[in-house]
């Protein structure tokens, strides 16, 4: 309670002061603390010792890892919030994380995962969190929400956020507004909780290539510490600030905004993770449904990317056909469509499929179709088809793929630049190079191995992680396979066969690549000229502006006219890096057939020692963040 003393205004404790003052679930140390004051019989009383507290320190983290309750609540990897405040300007200085015990882990993609969570939740103590949006102030340290004269506090009331109470934020932060959300069902009003804030309106509607964009959506499934305080991970989906972990996070350019429009920070907008999903996509991706998106791109005859609609098949029909992948939107990783049966009815706005003339008549394996959006008697909803995670609005996309091998040897997945990846030469059915800079390219279906007698299937299907070098003199883009193997790619969306040997299992490996556009990867100079004003069409990779640091806000401090520039940057030609672990490829893999496999058996099935792959490759499971 604020009174005041000595003609200050000052904080007392009303119920007293406890022995000990935490920070979430840990003990501050004494020597950070001031004396605690409170009031006895009308008087001031002052407790405890003085401590020497920071100097020179603008935000304390305090770190613990406590199988705490919460820690049992789902899947939480960890949690964090703020716990002090500055009295003049809100800023937190002080806030916690505590990562929970069960999910920590020595292994090399533990260590990512707890890097990812460190930062994730280091941005919620610093400002991305409900509980502060009533503490957001403008670029001249004005509050955004309406303050009590007396108290200064947020004078909105307060509002009830599953079983917590946070101050009520204006509608200068967050609004509420009503959206048009179509389904198999027909048109439904959807309610979206929206950041309205001036640079993260500036910079979305760039990003996105929506002028008319009127905010970015706040997750709306209403999880304990997910609901409001995370991007909406259908607009965003490998964003950092999403409430789920993904391999291949970034931090977008419209985190930084976020975090500059609270007030307290400038953001350094020079440097970021390359992010594209969504990016450039326009009005119908960043405001309706993903099946309004998709049946736009449908009528525009384009790719609806990063949405899919391919059904993964039951496990016990992939020895007919292995698992089917794509490049996600960041062209560094490939993933499958989360498509896939749910156990129950999903809610009836978000059915987006219904069943076609033919599906499930048959004994083949067929994709559902996309329903019309008008909820006609003609189509039959599939209730139960949708995408596996439920943050995403159930939309199916290209989720990538993990996998444990045994314990003491780290797990594997299907990011490029994860050096930890790297098949031996004999096992590389889709001539793999996982290195720093590696790309994601598409491959043409039935991929296959052949032997004298049979016709092998790969466990997976539809994409791989290439190396390449850009060389004017060679065509452009050359694709850079293991076993020595270079493709020369003229002509993007075109293909180029693959023919090698795997020398050890008499294998030969019979596929097609489709060509990347050059100039998304090479500087201009080294594409053919014909090609240099090639469209983006044959590839899903956009670049953006790097961003993802911030500092303090000084006290003096006006927004530049152009708070966030997406220009064009030209990719320098990659140098050929060490290729020291492939040095043994070149004998065990060759270019073309092996010898005695010219001939086309009939029979195609996938090899008992492959199936592995398929199995885990299927049950993906996704963790949360508060």
């Amino acid at each position: 309670k604020l009174r005041t003393l000595n003609q200050q205004l000052l904080t007392f404790c009303v119920n007293g002061c406890h022995d000990v003052t935490k920070c979430g679930p840990l003990a501050i140390p004494e020597e950070h603390l001031s004396r605690c004051r409170y009031i006895k019989n009308g008087s001031h009383i002052l407790s405890g010792n003085q401590g020497h507290g920071l100097k020179d320190t603008d935000f304390i983290l305090y770190i613990a890892s406590l199988p705490t309750a919460r820690c049992h609540t789902g899947k939480v990897l960890g949690y964090a919030a703020h716990c002090q405040l500055a009295s003049q300007t809100d800023r937190p200085i002080a806030g916690y994380i505590n990562f929970c015990p069960n999910t920590l882990g020595s292994r090399v993609s533990d260590r990512v995962r707890s890097l990812f969570v460190t930062k994730h939740e280091l941005l919620h103590a610093l400002g991305f969190s409900s509980s502060l949006f009533a503490m957001y102030r403008d670029h001249q340290n004005r509050p955004l929400t309406p303050r009590d004269p007396t108290t200064q506090l947020p004078a909105l009331g307060l509002a009830k956020i599953g079983s917590h109470a946070v101050y009520q934020w204006s509608d200068k932060v967050v609004r509420v507004v009503e959206r048009r959300w179509m389904s198999a069902y027909g048109n439904h009003t959807k309610l979206a909780h929206i950041v309205v804030t001036p640079t993260v309106l500036q910079v979305a509607r760039k990003f996105f290539d929506c002028p008319t964009l009127d905010g970015v959506e706040l997750e709306d499934q209403d999880e304990v510490g997910v609901f409001l305080t995370h991007w909406e991970k259908r607009l965003l989906e490998n964003e950092l600030m999403t409430a789920t972990y993904t391999n291949s996070y970034r931090v977008s350019p419209i985190t930084l905004a976020m975090m500059e429009d609270t007030g307290w920070y400038l953001a350094n907008y020079t440097m970021s993770h390359d992010f594209s999903w969504g990016g450039g996509l326009g009005c119908s991706f960043a405001m309706a449904s993903c099946l309004e998106y998709m049946l736009e791109r449908r009528q525009m005859g384009r790719q609806i990317n990063p949405f899919c609609q391919q059904i993964q098949p039951p496990l016990h029909r992939t020895e007919d056909a292995g698992v089917q992948v794509s490049c996600t939107p960041d062209g560094v990783s490939y993933g499958f469509c989360n498509l896939i049966h749910h156990p129950k009815p999903l809610p009836r706005e978000y059915v987006y499929f219904v069943q076609g003339p033919q599906s499930f008549k048959t004994s083949s394996f067929q994709e559902p179709e996309l329903a019309s959006g008008f909820g006609t008697d003609r189509e039959k909803p599939l209730d139960t088809v949708g995408g596996k995670i439920a943050l995403a609005n159930y939309c199916p996309y290209y989720q990538e793929i993990e996998w444990e091998r045994k314990w003491d040897e780290p797990t594997i997945n299907t990011h490029c630049h994860t050096l930890n990846n790297y098949k031996e030469p004999k096992n590389n059915f889709r001539l793999e190079q996982f290195t720093p800079k590696s790309i994601c390219v598409q491959h043409l279906p039935r991929w296959r191995l052949r032997n004298n007698k049979q016709v092998f299937g790969s466990p997976v299907e539809g994409a791989g992680c290439y190396s390449f070098r850009c060389s004017i003199i060679e065509g452009g883009l050359v694709i850079e396979l293991a076993g020595g193997i270079a493709l020369p790619c003229v002509v993007p969306g075109s293909t180029v066969r693959v023919k090698a040997c795997l020398k050890s299992q008499g294998l030969s490996i019979d596929g097609q690549l489709v060509c990347p556009e050059c100039s998304l990867f090479c500087d201009p100079r080294e594409c053919p000229l014909h090609m240099r004003n090639f469209s983006q069409l044959h590839s899903s990779l956009r670049k953006f502006t790097r961003a993802h640091t911030i500092s303090y806000r000084p006290r003096h401090y006006s927004l530049p006219t152009e708070a966030y520039s997406m220009h064009n940057q030209t990719a320098i030609s990659p140098r050929p890096w060490d290729r020291a672990v492939n040095l043994v490829q070149p004998q065990e893999i060759v270019p073309d057939f092996c010898p005695s496999s010219s001939s086309t058996p009939s029979l195609i099935i996938i090899p008992q020692s492959l199936r592995f792959v398929i199995l885990i490759s299927v049950h993906l499971f996704s963790f949360f963040l508060s």
